[in-house]
């Protein structure tokens, strides 16, 4: 009788845990993303003539809002018709170009977290813009996140450079290399580089090899940079110095 009464409590004991545990491994109801009831009307590159890159090419969600914010305000901008455009990632668009080349008609057409294929997209503001000189620094981006090898990255660059060529004849290119970064991408860099000057030289644009200047111990100086990635303004200023000679007079 006792084992029969055991066995009673042991099974009463053992069937809310089992339910419990089965209630436990039931996958969680899904959740619906929110709808922004305003979506229709929020800005968007395809209103001054950009077709918006697709989302898996940008690292980052917040990447794609200032995607649209540049690309919308270069929109509205008068034409260069000469002077300097200066066009990258964050390493451009977080420089003080009008302020270091005070004497100069500057553009800054850097948009932080752009890659090779963002760029290509936006090419025809810079094309519209008509620049003199155009100063080229893209492919960090590309080097960290993107699928696109080395020889992949180069070759967006050298199409971007033709397009320019083509677009504003008489303009003047300078193609800039990429700068070091953490040990851990210095390989990958070293490599788009060495195939980067090359290429850029047989395209007729002039290269700029800035990382011998920046490079230490295999990596951004750390006495340039907060985050081994974006330059201080020890940095900016030697970039800036590295530059002075190829920007001259417009």
């Amino acid at each position: 009788m006792m084992r029969a009464v055991k066995a009673v409590l042991i099974t009463g004991l053992l069937l809310p845990l089992g339910a419990c545990a089965a209630w436990q491994k039931e996958p969680p109801p899904p959740v619906s993303a929110p709808v922004d009831p305003y979506a229709a009307v929020r800005p968007a590159t395809a209103s001054v003539g950009v077709t918006m890159p697709d989302a898996n090419d940008f690292q980052h969600s917040w990447d794609i809002s200032t995607y649209v914010l540049r690309v919308t305000q270069f929109g509205h901008m008068a034409p260069l018709n000469g002077g300097v455009a200066f066009v990258g990632d964050s390493l451009t668009d977080w420089a003080r170009w009008n302020e270091m080349f005070p004497d100069q008609r500057v553009r800054n057409f850097g948009i932080a977290g752009d890659t090779t294929v963002g760029l290509q997209h936006r090419l025809s503001q810079v094309i519209d813009a008509r620049p003199a000189k155009i100063f080229l620094m893209i492919g960090t981006n590309d080097v960290e996140f993107s699928r696109i090898p080395p020889d992949g990255i180069v070759a967006n660059i050298v199409a971007m450079v033709a397009r320019l060529q083509a677009g504003v004849p008489g303009v003047k290119i300078y193609v800039e290399s990429l700068l070091p970064r953490e040990p851990k991408w210095d390989a990958k860099v070293r490599t788009v580089n060495a195939l980067l000057g090359p290429a850029v030289e047989k395209s007729g644009a002039a290269y700029i090899d800035l990382y011998p200047a920046f490079v230490k111990d295999g990596r951004l100086d750390p006495h340039l940079t907060p985050d081994d990635i974006h330059l201080s303004g020890d940095g900016y200023v030697r970039w800036r110095n590295i530059l002075r000679p190829f920007i001259g007079n417009n």
